[in-house]
């Protein structure tokens, strides 16, 4: 769910008038898309990734923040892995590791991102694991990547900590770990917010959420021209953490310099405008959406 910015394609333009269409050009049309025939893990990567363009914004992140280059990327929770792809495609000697439990969502990342994206070579610089994020240790790598709130499946501190504490386990001395987060007060509102994209409607239905143990459930639905609705397409049950929360964790797991950074407002729509500064005190947004930082202690600090 949770990134806003999208990748865009282009349209091809349309002729005058339909006898000036030959058939082979009518044959080569893509079809509409519906329900009957849509991936849900295309329309999710087009309505809430934009992969190449967030692989470049954390090499930034990382270079600025500890003067090295991000050459080991080890990405959580990373379903079909095309942040990781990209990551690898950025430079030669990138190395990224993908991990996450449901396999036949690894396959199809195999499939379509994978054996697409990548040539022989650079498929040889990444690894994906089907494995529980709490076990993976190695290879170590210079950052990990905790996305789209999909820490938010461990529901109790003694879950979310243990995790964190192998995220520090897994990190090179002077790594660093990125979670994003967010809240404010509609995000607590029983809701459907609903977006277009080329060709379909991305819905976010907000469905539940309880103030005593901050369960959330979340829900993606795509609606299409024709008037059908991929219902369901992915559901979330998550707890809702605050960022002090995050931050007492870090902080017990080992990590240091633990600090948000946290994303400013369009004056023109008042939403986010995709920049990105630390802050030790937050703003009084409806909605906001922030990263929580921390470094694993141990390589020598950027010379100022």
């Amino acid at each position: 769910m949770s990134e806003s910015t999208k990748p865009r394609k282009k349209t091809a333009g349309k002729s005058r008038s339909k006898a000036s269409t030959s058939p082979k050009k009518r044959a080569d049309k893509k079809p509409k898309l519906t329900a009957r025939n849509a991936d849900k893990h295309v329309l999710y990567q087009l309505a809430v990734q934009a992969p190449e363009l967030d692989a470049k914004i954390y090499s930034r992140w990382f270079k600025r923040y500890t003067g090295r280059d991000l050459r080991v990327l080890r990405e959580d929770f990373c379903g079909t892995a095309v942040l990781a792809c990209h990551h690898v495609k950025r430079h030669p000697d990138n190395v990224a590791i993908g991990v996450d439990l449901d396999g036949p969502t690894l396959d199809w990342g195999r499939e379509h991102n994978v054996a697409r994206l990548l040539d022989q070579e650079q498929q040889q610089r990444l690894t994906l694991l089907q494995e529980n994020v709490l076990d993976v240790q190695a290879p170590k790598a210079d950052a990990i990547l905790a996305l789209n709130f999909s820490y938010s499946v461990f529901n109790t501190r003694e879950q979310l900590g243990a995790y964190l504490k192998n995220c520090y386990r897994s990190l090179k001395p002077g790594g660093v770990l990125y979670l994003d987060s967010w809240g404010g007060p509609d995000v607590l509102k029983k809701k459907t917010d609903k977006r277009r994209v080329k060709g379909f409607q991305y819905h976010w239905e907000q469905r539940l959420y309880d103030p005593i143990s901050h369960r959330i459930v979340c829900a993606i639905h795509f609606a299409f021209p024709d008037g059908t609705k991929l219902k369901d397409a992915f559901v979330y049950d998550w707890r809702l953490w605050t960022l002090a929360e995050l931050r007492e964790l870090f902080v017990e797991a080992g990590f240091e310099d633990t600090h948000v950074l946290w994303e400013g407002t369009d004056p023109k729509n008042g939403g986010g405008n995709g920049k990105f500064t630390r802050k030790e005190k937050g703003d009084m947004d409806e909605c906001w959406i922030t990263f929580v930082v921390g470094r694993k202690p141990g390589a020598p600090r950027r010379s100022k």
